[in-house]
This record gives structure tokens, C-alpha cells and sequence, in this order.
């Protein structure tokens, strides 16, 4: 079956987009007049307004994004750039899950997320005021807080609505929504030392991460207070970083009986070491993540581990971005969300056989010496 082009419809043919002029032309009136229209603004009578949203619903018309930006309207998009490694976000399973969270909340409200990746910090303050100029978002989600962050001025400079998702402090004048992570390293290293362990250790992440530095203190004092020995091994969010962290720790003198880990891939690849070096866990090293996730549940034995709903994380950071852009459209007064921070969830301790005693049955004792060091790639 055939279609003549007389029977098609100006502007609604597969593969051609309908346009403005196409509107104007179905209902008898001029461009000026439909963009007034489906922009909510007053020119046109109402009978005028909802014939031409009529004859626009009919052509299933959608608004460019370009145009709209030039009219002044929301262009419906939410920004995040990230300054990590490719290869390190694609194996973090708390980042997919915070995207979903995000995406869930977004798309109900009909808002497209924009991701782009870049290698250093000063492209990424780049690209916020790139987008900013031409109007390619209505806000940002800033992630991977640091404790003196010059994307924080540079925000606050270019006026562009952000939520920064990281705290507490440190955010300037900028919203934030974080999670406790000292309340977090507490649960852990009082779990442990309950335990009777007197010797912990702690395999941390990015160094230049203000949640990093947040738990690096906690777990010092913390222990400090116990009367515990503390041990802190930088390895990056990274597996190989992990992975070497841990072969050190096993070849201190008096390694650690313990061992807390950044994220659920650190503490797996951490795992594999001990393994390989033939300890048990926990018998002979209990380990826990400050991340819970499919990994740390399905692992054997189980990783005991901080319990915070990634998703529910996304979702929290999406509905407070939502509210500052709304804020700034209306032309409310900023300072009501301004330097404003909450607490998104509230971290609980899921205990799991990695740290319980006798959660593990005794594995069989490996033949001759075994030295510590790095599982064989």
C-alpha cells in the first residue's frame, strides 16, 4: 500500500519534524502567535491558544530544546560531569545505582540527564560555564566534593543552579545533600573493636575527596578514643590501588586483624589478596565496606557493610536540584536554598559473616609456607 504525498500532512511525514511555521499554517495564524501560545504567554485569546495546543498536540509537536533555550524557557536538562576515570566509573556499582536514583526522579518530570566525562577539574569548570553560555542546562549535580573545591567559586560566579551532593560544609553558598560518612566510620570501628579486634585497618579512596578525609578523621579518632591501633593505607577507587593496599598491610609485621574498605570493588579485590595469602575470613581478618551492594551480599562469606540506598541517594539529590532551579525560575529568594545542607540518609551497619565470629567454617590449612602478596594476573 502506497501513501500519495497530497495525503500526507504538512510537516508530519516520518523522518521530518514538525515545526512552528507548521502549526501556524494548519491553524490560520502566524508564528508569532503559536510560539506565544505554546510558551504559556499572554498575546493570544484563549479559544486562539487551545486551537493551536489542539492542532500541536495533533502533529505530536515537540519543542526544540535550541528554541527554547533562545526563548528564555527550561530546556528541560540536568548536567554532571565527572573528573574520574572512565574505567573506575564503570565498575562502581554505587555510582550506577546514584544514576538510577537520579534518572527515576528526572524522568518524571520530564528532564534529560547530560553526562559527560573529562579528565581534570579545571574542564570540568570549563564545561559548566560552556553550558551555562549556551544554555545547555537548567542546573548541575555537582559530585566528588573536595575540601577546598574551586568548582564551588566558580558556580557560585556563573550563577548556574547546582546541588552539591557532599558535606557537611565546605559547599560555600551552594545547597548540598550528603551522608554522614563519620557517623558511618564510628558504626564500623565500634562493630569491630565489640569484636575484641584491637588492630584495624582502613584501605581508603581518593585522598582528594572531602568524604575520604571526613572518614580518615573519624576512624583516627575514633580509635584513638578505643585505645585501638590505627592503621591507614591510601589506595585510590581503584581495584589494582586495593589490591596492593592490602598485599602491604599483609606484610607489616603485626598486620591488622581487621581491614574496612573504601567501596564494594575495593573491598572484593582486597579479598582476593587475602585469599591468595591463604587467610580466612574473618577467622583470621574480618573485612568490611563502607558500600553495600549485590557485590558485598553475594560475595562468600557475605561483607558486612554500611548500609545506604544508593538509589534512594539519586533520588534525594534529583528532587533538591529540581527544587533550587525551580527557586531560581521564580525568582524566589535564592537564600532560602542557599548554603542550605541535609542529611540524605542515615547510615546503619549491616552485619554480615565477613565480620561475624564463626560466620565462616574453618578452611582447610594450606600446604607449606604462604607468602602475602598479589594475586597472579
Amino acid at each position: 500500500m502506497t501513501t500519495s504525498k497530497q495525503s500526507r500532512q504538512s510537516g508530519s511525514g516520518r523522518g521530518q519534524r514538525v515545526t512552528i511555521a507548521d502549526i501556524a499554517r494548519r491553524a490560520g495564524v502566524t508564528p508569532a502567535a503559536v510560539s506565544l501560545a505554546v510558551n504559556g504567554r499572554p498575546g493570544v485569546s484563549d479559544a486562539t491558544r487551545e486551537r493551536i495546543m489542539a492542532i500541536a498536540a495533533e502533529l505530536r509537536w515537540e519543542p526544540s530544546p535550541a528554541a527554547r533555550a533562545l526563548a528564555g524557557a527550561p530546556v528541560l536538562t540536568v548536567g554532571m560531569v565527572l573528573a574520574r576515570p572512565a574505567e573506575v566509573l564503570g565498575t562502581e556499582a554505587f555510582f550506577g545505582a546514584f544514576v538510577a536514583g537520579l534518572q527515576e526522579v528526572l524522568s518524571r518530570r520530564d528532564y534529560s540527564l547530560q553526562m559527560k566525562i573529562v579528565e581534570t577539574t579545571d574542564a570540568e569548570i570549563e564545561t559548566y560555564r560552556r553550558w551555562f553560555a549556551q544554555r545547555r542546562v537548567d542546573g548541575v549535580v555537582v559530585v566528588d566534593l573536595r575540601q577546598d573545591d574551586p568548582r564551588i567559586p566558580a558556580l557560585e560566579d556563573l550563577g548556574l543552579p547546582a546541588l552539591v551532593v557532599g558535606g557537611p560544609g565546605h559547599h560555600g553558598s551552594l545547597p548540598s545533600v550528603y551522608v554522614d560518612d563519620a557517623h558511618a566510620t564510628r558504626l564500623l570501628v565500634d562493630h569491630l573493636a565489640a569484636l575484641g579486634h584491637r588492630s584495624l585497618a582502613r584501605v581508603a579512596g581518593n585522598e582528594d575527596f572531602l568524604h575520604t578525609l571526613l572518614r580518615d578523621r573519624a576512624f583516627t579518632e575514633r580509635c584513638a578514643e578505643l585505645g585501638l591501633d590505627a592503621i591507614s593505607q591510601d589506595a585510590g577507587f581503584g581495584t589494582r590501588g586495593a589490591e596492593i593496599a592490602t598485599a602491604a598491610l599483609l606484610a607489616r609485621r603485626e598486620p591488622p586483624t581487621a581491614i574496612v574498605f573504601d567501596s564494594d570493588e575495593m573491598a572484593l579485590a582486597g579479598t582476593h589478596v587475602l585469599e591468595e595469602a591463604g587467610s580466612r575470613i574473618p577467622a583470621d581478618v574480618a573485612v568490611a565496606s563502607y558500600e553495600d551492594s549485590a557485590l558485598t551480599r553475594t560475595h562468600r562469606p557475605p561483607i558486612t557493610a554500611i548500609g545506604r540506598s544508593a538509589i534512594e541517594y539519586g533520588r534525594v539529590a534529583a528532587t533538591g536540584l529540581l527544587e533550587v532551579i525551580g527557586a531560581s525560575r521564580d525568582r524566589r529568594a535564592s537564600s532560602a536554598a542557599a548554603a542550605q545542607e541535609s542529611r540524605a540518609i542515615e547510615p546503619v551497619l549491616v552485619v554480615r559473616d565477613s565480620t561475624r565470629p564463626g560466620g565462616l567454617e574453618p578452611a582447610p590449612v594450606a600446604h607449606g609456607p604462604s607468602e602475602p602478596g598479589l594475586p597472579s594476573s
